[in-house]
């Protein structure tokens, strides 16, 4: 049995390195400056939450000029719920906008993704992707909910 937050840490490293970008992206949607960051054990890239708390997003995106352009949160079960959304509230307004929503991507453990979409769009967060992820036969797979800029996103 692995440690549940250990694996969360896996799990973050697999969609950087699979999804931001992904494996088959044209470079001219996602510049190669851009720069992936994963916060795992060690706290890499932190943001000071109104609340004076610096929180450390799973995956920040940073874009050519150092500027927070996308945030991924791979949420453990035990986090998904109504208190969340201040968090979730706070990444949004720390991300950049896509083609008209926020870069914000919420990763909630397979079955409660319906409580996590809940949650966003009963507090009125802006996001761009909700998913899914689960781990089948040693291998994660990801359950792609709601997309909201590009459709070729949704996978």
């Amino acid at each position: 049995m692995i440690d549940p937050t250990r694996q969360r840490y896996r799990i973050a490293h697999i969609i950087a390195a699979t999804r931001f970008p992904f494996v088959d992206q044209p470079e001219d949607s996602w510049p190669p400056c851009y720069k992936t960051i994963v916060n795992d054990g060690e706290k890499k890239f932190g943001l000071l939450a109104p609340w004076g708390e610096v929180v450390y997003p799973s995956i920040v995106i940073l874009n050519c000029d150092g500027g927070v352009q996308e945030l991924g949160t791979v949420e453990a079960a035990e986090d998904i719920t109504p208190e969340r959304a201040k968090l979730w509230q706070f990444l949004s307004d720390s991300a950049s906008v896509g083609r008209k929503f926020k870069k914000l991507f919420i990763y909630a453990p397979k079955g409660l993704e319906d409580k996590a979409l809940e949650i966003l769009e009963g507090n009125d967060i802006e996001y761009d992707g909700l998913r899914g992820y689960s781990i089948e036969e040693g291998n994660l797979i990801i359950h792609p909910i709601k997309t909201h800029d590009s459709p070729h996103d949704h996978r």
